[in-house]
């Protein structure tokens, strides 16, 4: 087999990605939808709208065209791509300026910010080719999505990628535009970004830290970085990657189930622009990079269509970046260190590391952990934390996020007790739909309205906190070189279990951009390990060694 460098192999997987969204577009210049990135609207005909966030493709796309060492370079094709995208954008764009996500008349916040960061991206790669007269129409577009996000705000949830997004877009806008008032404004989201950064390191997703969701905060954030340049900017990134740098995994993969959405997507491209100027942030790429050459962790082949366009823009900036970068030490990992103790408390994520083995336990999502054999490379835990099935139905588990309370922590051990929760069910049926597009179609078309509903969604599939008399505390101890993990169970009487399991990734929430294949994955631990429910029935109390790792 041809061995490529981690750079050729990415620059493959990019034509590749490429290739892709060209087939997801409507490139039928005699159609009404011509330039729609949204296959299930414009060919299936499945959906009732079109998703604007997918003509974020056209910045990928545009970026590839520029770039001399792609197979797509100036290819004809890409450019009617770019131009047909950001023209059918225009067009289903909100006379308020705004675009849609998830349904009709949702006024999105994250959407519009994304939407006008990709159109901005894709017009200035392809400057050359914008007419006049189109650049004057796609002026005017750009022109409302700002103006939109100035006098709007994102109010269902604090998510710092959307807010660091917008800043980039508005600055990007400011430019373009030569609007101060767009460089205003983001600088004001910018600094709510930057001061609800925790002293930890982390950026707020919902309810606490996600690992995954980081790395794209930090693209935006370094992307600012590059024109707006500020000691508070610069230290904010750092911090960050030193945060970061604790969830990459000795076999590989990165971040997952302990993060507060769950997500274990690497996006590259801040972490590689960090890395020009910052050692840390070399050792994380360059041990991502030989990850994603070796298919180890979620790359662009494995994603859907909604995270597809961003990665592939990550991708590209991040294979500029490292190409152009001077040459310096890497350093070393967390995961490489032959003893390490790291607490972060506030985000409820304790590292543990000893000669042979590497433990992240998640005590802000109910006790979620896992162990790698740096020997091998590979992880031998895997746990998302318990899940029960009740004797009234449905089913219950520890992993709800920022509900369990650390008890104990010291570098030898941490306690934590937590409750279970329900698992959120709630999925589309007809008449769901019906009603919800009876709203989209009434009340919704008022931003407020929009985004109350909004919020009710996210409490009842994101943020869910129906607790039962189920609760479990968990302990894991240093032993040694390895890990030994106790666990209690306890019920009241009112509750009767009839399964109960652990052991095994998943994910109990709702979350669209978890659950991605991750390359190294080890098969073995998929199974699920059950305990007798009834033991926990009839005393009331359930008390097990749950794992035991290395030792002696």
């Amino acid at each position: 087999m041809e061995r490529r460098s981690p750079v050729e192999a990415v620059r493959l997987a990019a034509d590749r990605a490429a290739r892709h969204l060209l087939s997801q577009q409507d490139r039928n210049a005699y159609s009404p939808t011509f330039g729609c990135f949204d296959r299930r609207y414009w060919a299936w005909k499945l959906v009732d709208f079109p998703d604007a966030t997918l003509q974020r493709a056209v910045h990928g796309l545009a970026l590839v065209y520029a770039d001399p060492a792609s197979s797509w370079h100036h290819s004809p094709a890409v450019e009617e791509a770019v131009c047909a995208g950001v023209a059918y954008a225009a067009s289903i764009q909100g006379p308020d300026g705004s675009f849609d996500q998830a349904f009709p008349h949702e006024h999105s916040f994250g959407a519009t910010a994304f939407v006008l960061h990709s159109l901005l991206g894709a017009l200035s790669a392809l400057a050359r080719l914008v007419s006049p007269v189109a650049g004057q129409t796609h002026a005017a577009a750009l022109r409302r999505a700002a103006n939109f996000l100035c006098v709007n705000d994102e109010r269902h949830a604090f998510i710092a990628n959307h807010l660091a997004g917008a800043a980039a877009a508005l600055f990007s806008a400011a430019e373009v535009l030569q609007e101060a008032r767009y460089a205003r404004r983001a600088e004001q989201l910018l600094a709510r970004v930057l001061a609800a950064q925790s002293v930890e390191g982390w950026f707020q997703e919902y309810d606490g830290a996600d690992p995954g969701y980081q790395t794209l905060c930090l693209y935006y954030l370094a992307e600012i970085r590059a024109t707006r340049a500020s000691p508070e900017l610069q230290t904010a990134l750092e911090r960050g990657v030193d945060f970061i740098a604790h969830f990459v995994h000795p076999d590989g993969t990165y971040a997952g189930d302990y993060g507060a959405r769950r997500t274990a997507v690497y996006y590259p491209g801040g972490v590689a622009m960090v890395a020009r100027s910052y050692e840390p942030a070399r050792a994380v790429a360059s041990a991502m990079w030989r990850s994603v050459t070796a298919g180890r962790t979620t790359t662009l082949d494995d994603v859907d269509d909604g995270n597809l366009s961003p990665l592939l823009v990550n991708y590209v900036r991040a294979v500029q970046d490292w190409v152009d970068a001077p040459v310096r030490p890497e350093g070393r990992l967390p995961c490489e260190a032959p003893q390490l103790a790291r607490d972060f408390p506030e985000a409820g994520l304790y590292v543990r590391g000893t000669p042979s083995w590497y433990a992240v336990f998640g005590a802000s999502t109910g006790g979620v952990l896992k162990v790698f054999d740096k020997t091998t490379g590979r992880a031998v835990v895997d746990d998302g934390g318990y899940v029960a099935e009740l004797a009234a139905g449905g089913l219950v588990t520890t992993q709800m996020t920022r509900t369990a309370t650390v008890t104990a922590a010291s570098p030898d051990s941490v306690s934590i007790r937590a409750p279970f929760y329900r698992i959120p069910t709630a999925r589309p049926t007809p008449v769901r739909f019906l009603l919800l597009r009876v709203l989209n179609l009434t009340l919704m078309r008022s931003v407020a309205l929009s985004n109350v509903v909004k919020r009710l969604l996210v409490r009842a599939l994101v943020t869910p906190k129906r607790r039962v008399g189920l609760e479990l505390e968990r302990r894991i101890r240093v032993n040694g070189d390895g890990f030994v993990v106790d666990d209690r169970l306890r019920a009241d009487a009112r509750t009767h279990v009839v399964r109960l399991q652990y052991g095994r990734s998943f994910s109990g929430i709702h979350m669209a951009s978890a659950g991605y294949w991750q390359g190294a994955a080890g098969d073995g631990l998929y199974q699920a390990r059950g305990l007798d429910p009834g033991a926990l029935v009839r005393g009331g109390t359930l008390e097990h060694r749950s794992w035991v790792v290395g030792g002696g």
